[in-house]
């Protein structure tokens, strides 16, 4: 559950709200304009009918009823300008927030969002954004409104006869202490609801994403009774929200206070203290004070929601345990040398890697083979700084990656996973993700020829600007995995990394691509995690692993004569070692086996 909201979260947003503080001081003003003209048409209400029952003459009538006509006007413009400049403030907050939570997702590391539901985050920045939204506009507005509905209204009335002051005074010391114990019970509660909308939207975010699979194996009805108990529990907090709203007290104690209010007044009017102007005006301050009634509760709990929606924005804007920026580490052009010095990772307590160690060389082309979870993905993310080792040391041109900015060295490194990731957006677009500046037009039509997708691509309606649907759902596998690799070629890497992204290709693309790749690899390290002999045969080098580490490193030939786990990966695939192209020079460099 979310923590309680403390004084960190306040001073966060004032910090964030500086740049608003000259719209939030005119929304102020016109706030205060707005109230004490409210206040002055009972004054000159009650003064008009002191002056139409006094000596009888209209002139004193007619310039009261025009300047009640004219408080009146004023006070609508300064309703106008106060609720623009309100929405100004309001929407300038949210806007900045949801800014500064997207810039440290950004920063977040892979093992951040590994513990963290997707859609939990994107409730974060969505849902308890627009909560903020709403503290400010109505809810801060509400408060400021209850303030000066009270503070106004208590100095006109002392104009009138300060013994009447008594009855506003009882009721704002109940309605404060009903305010202050309504706001400690609601605090705790909106931070559940909040925790209850964020669980929902996780499960929403995985249900969507997943419906292919939940169709095909008729899992729908297991998902359907997930969400359910997950709508139940949000119903249930929020019922208990309902109930601390429903119990609330102030409406009473105003109908008391009034009744009082009112014999008072009557009985000073009887003995000739107060005109029936005066009594009339009394009676209309004390009547506005049902404003605050109406709206103090709807208020404490929109400010309430609002603070517990910031406090879980800032608890992933604080959280300092998923940065991954190094900013201010070591930046220049990588060469592409790269060494995995003793290597060990864990994850939930499972050995991923153990005392990983081998080196390769700027330009070489590296494959990368072993069984299913056995840390060929992982090598990657500790390439670029995604995950950090246990132990040891990852170096690339001699530098750890911990020493490296993070931003520099992986601008020059490109990642093709075997799940690509595409955007609702056009292949231009997916293509330039990553590329400084303008991309021409030829830049992007060579590096999809390369990968053996200009063909498909022109023959789309728009070209390399036809929109693709979210995550590429228009595109085959074989089609996405193609414009990944593409958009990998666009930034010109030095060092490239393939994983098993020629898996869903056919036969005879394969074959165009692994020509053109072995050009494009030209010049730059190149790292393939596949278990596809073709390419295998011919790395520079191969690194082989196995269940917790590295069973060997060397030459495809060095490998097939010394490594029987490597062989049996070839017996596997009923290849004959003998039919398999060999490198003409050897140079073994076994390790770990």
């Amino acid at each position: 559950m979310t923590r309680t909201p403390g004084p960190g979260v306040d001073a966060w947003l004032l910090r964030i709200a500086r740049p608003l503080r000259v719209s939030a001081l005119w929304c102020v003003l016109f706030t205060v304009i707005w109230h004490v003209l409210t206040s002055a048409i009972p004054l000159l209400t009650g003064a008009a009918i002191d002056a139409a029952l006094g000596d009888g003459s209209g002139a004193g009538f007619g310039r009261l009823v025009l300047a009640l006509l004219l408080v009146v006007v004023v006070r609508g413009i300064a309703g106008i300008a106060s609720s623009i400049t309100l929405e100004t403030v309001a929407n300038g907050l949210v806007r900045d927030v949801r800014s500064e939570l997207f810039d440290a997702l950004l920063r977040k590391s892979q093992t951040f969002f590994n513990r963290r539901a997707t859609g939990d985050l994107t409730a974060r920045a969505t849902g308890d954004a627009e909560r903020i939204n709403l503290m400010v506009s109505p809810g801060l507005n509400m408060a400021l409104d209850i303030l000066l509905s009270i503070t106004i209204p208590f100095i006109a009335i002392a104009t009138i006869d300060a013994r009447l002051l008594v009855w506003p005074a009882v009721f704002l010391v109940l309605f404060a202490l009903t305010l202050l114990e309504h706001g400690r019970r609601l605090g705790t509660v909106s931070d559940q609801v909040r925790a209850r909308a964020g669980e929902l939207a996780g499960v929403t975010t995985e249900a969507v994403a997943g419906m292919e699979y939940l169709e095909a194996a008729g899992a729908s009805a297991l998902m359907r009774g997930r969400f359910r108990d997950h709508v139940d529990r949000y119903r249930t907090t929020a019922k208990k929200q309902i109930r601390h709203n429903a119990a609330y007290f102030p409406p009473l104690a105003l109908i008391a206070v009034m009744v009082g209010a009112a014999v008072h007044a009557v009985s000073l009017a009887k003995d000739g203290d107060l005109s029936p102007g005066a009594v009339v005006a009394f009676l209309g301050l004390m009547n506005g004070l049902r404003g605050p009634i109406d709206i103090g509760g709807m208020s404490i709990g929109l400010i309430m929601l609002g603070r517990s929606g910031a406090a879980r924005c800032l608890e992933v804007v604080a959280d300092p345990t998923g940065d991954d920026e190094h900013r201010g580490g070591h930046s220049g052009e990588v060469e592409g040398r790269i060494e995995f010095d003793g290597v060990e990772l864990a994850h939930d307590r499972r050995r991923i890697l153990s005392d990983v160690r081998f080196t390769i060389e700027p330009g070489q082309l590296v494959a990368v083979v072993g069984p299913t979870g056995s840390g060929k993905s992982t090598l990657v993310h500790l390439l670029n700084g995604t995950y950090l080792p246990d132990a040891g040391e990852v170096r690339v041109d001699g530098r750890s990656v911990s020493d490296w900015d993070l931003d520099s060295l992986r601008r020059q490194i490109a990642v093709t996973e075997q799940d690509v990731t595409l955007f609702s957006r056009s292949i231009r677009d997916n293509l330039t993700v990553g590329v400084d500046g303008e991309a021409a037009e030829a830049e992007i039509l060579t590096a999809l020829e390369r990968a053996q997708a200009l063909d498909f691509v022109q023959a789309m309606p728009d070209g390399i600007d036809t929109l693709i649907g979210e995550r590429g759902a228009t595109l085959s596998g074989g089609q996405r995995q193609r414009i990944g690799i593409a958009r990998a070629l666009m930034v010109d890497p030095r060092i490239l990394v393939l994983d098993d992204s020629t898996s869903a290709l056919d036969g005879a693309t394969e074959r165009r691509l692994h020509a053109a790749m072995r050009t494009a690899a030209s010049g730059r390290t190149t790292m393939l995690i596949t278990n596809r002999l073709s390419w295998i045969a011919e790395a520079d080098r191969v690194v082989l692993l196995g269940r917790g580490g590295l069973l060997g490193f060397g030459t495809h030939a060095s490998l097939l004569r010394d490594s029987e786990p490597y062989r049996r990966i070839f017996e596997s695939h009923r290849v004959d070692a003998a039919r398999v192209p060999q490198p003409v020079a050897e140079q073994p460099q076994i390790a770990g086996s």
